[in-house]
Parts: structure tokens; sequence; C-alpha cells
């Protein structure tokens, strides 16, 4: 299993990303890590993946959501940062899975094609890109109107406003050890349901949504119909 990179890569991106990862990694302990894990439930579910399926993760981190997977024909996983597809690589060769990775970015044309992918998951990438709709755009353009889309945020306002209580009363620590008390220095959007639906418009309609705690939203999305090649 190699990472493959792609030439098109901007340095600093690229250095800025690895160090969101190390310094903010995501949580799988305590409340935040049972939230976590609900969230990555969630989204497996929308995703119902079959044993036949491609399957492509943008933004896969270090792998936590591919490992999870069910036996699927093909998993593919690509993100910017380096140091979390070397731990998705380390990770799933241990348990004896077979993928492929690509380093790129995703705001830039993806090198796959159309119907390559039955099953794509863009799950809590978005609020880390500049231009999250162009990350979405690129999705579209390799998706046909049966791929099986699914996308998760984390919802910022309310994250924010739980975290407030905690600290007001004295629990953050215990609960959300580890973790930012404002908003993620790894975030340039804050997210809400209508922003992310803003963003979709045009290229995807809602299938189905759900709410985490109230703290993410997980979404399966179908292409529109009037993008839809022939």
């Amino acid at each position: 299993m190699t990472i493959q990179k792609l030439d098109n890569l901007n340095p600093e991106l690229v250095s800025w990303n690895d160090r969101m990862y190390q310094d903010h990694p995501t949580p799988y302990k305590g409340l935040a890590g049972m939230i976590e894990k609900a969230r990555l439930r969630a989204v497996l579910d929308f995703a119902n993946c079959q044993i036949n399926d491609a399957v492509l993760e943008v933004g896969c981190e270090g792998g936590n959501l591919l490992n999870s997977l069910p036996s699927v024909r093909r998993i593919v996983g690509v993100d910017i940062s380096l140091r979390a597809l070397e731990d998705a690589q380390r990770q799933l060769q241990k348990q004896g899975r077979d993928l492929q990775l690509y380093q790129l970015d995703a705001q830039l044309p993806l090198p796959f094609t159309r119907n390559e992918f039955n099953v794509i998951i863009c799950s809590e990438m978005l609020e880390h890109v500049e231009n999250p709709r162009a990350v979405l755009e690129n999705i579209h353009a390799i998706s046909n109107k049966d791929t099986c889309i699914v996308v998760s945020v984390p919802l910022e306002d309310t994250k924010l406003f739980v975290k407030q209580i905690l600290r007001n009363i004295g629990l953050f620590k215990l609960f959300f050890a580890g973790i930012e008390e404002g908003q993620s220095e790894g975030h340039l959007h804050a997210f809400s349901e209508k922003f992310l639906l803003d963003l979709t418009s045009g290229l995807f309609k809602p299938k189905l949504s759900k709410r985490i705690w109230g703290i993410h939203y997980v979404v399966l999305l179908e292409k529109e119909e009037r993008y839809n090649e022939n």
C-alpha cells in the first residue's frame, strides 16, 4: 500500500494541515468520543455500503472511518495531510485492509472518473478548507444520480454553546479533555445546516439528514437531475 502524491500541492497548505492534524486530533475518548462514534455510525448507516461497492472518502484523515467500513470491493482515501495519510496507512495495514491512498487538495479537480465510485463520503472536512464549494463541485464531477454521497459537518454555534455551558459549570475538562474551548483553530468556517445546504444548492439535493447530539449534521445527498450528464 503506497501513498500516491499529486504534484500540484501547495507546500504551505500541506504544512498547515499536517500541523492541524497533529495539534487537534479527532477525539475518540470520553463524552467527545461518544459523540464522534455516534457521528461515524450515522455516516456509515447513510452510506449503506455493500460488498460490491467502490468507496471514496474525501478527507480521510487517519483512516478511522475507512477502517470501520464493512467488506467492500474497493476503498480509496484522499487527504492533503501526509501525516494523516501515513497514520491511515499504518492503521489499515495493521488490520489487513487493502486500500488506495492519495495526497491531494480536494479543492482541485479529483483524479477519478465519473461512475468510478458507488459511495463518496466527505465527513468533517469541509470546515477545514478555504473553498468548500469547490470540494463539492469536484465530488459532483465524479458522481452520478445513483452515487450515494454522505456529507457531515460540525454545527459550530451549538458546539460552542455546549462548550460554554460546560465551562460555566466547571466540567469542560472532564467531558472535553484536550479539546479547544472555543472554535477550533482548524475550522475556517462556522457551519450550520443552512450554510451546508446553501453550498450544495444546484449540485445536490438532500434525501436524508440527521443531527448527532445537536453538534453534528449528517446528510445523504443525491446529484441534481438537471446536472446529470447523458
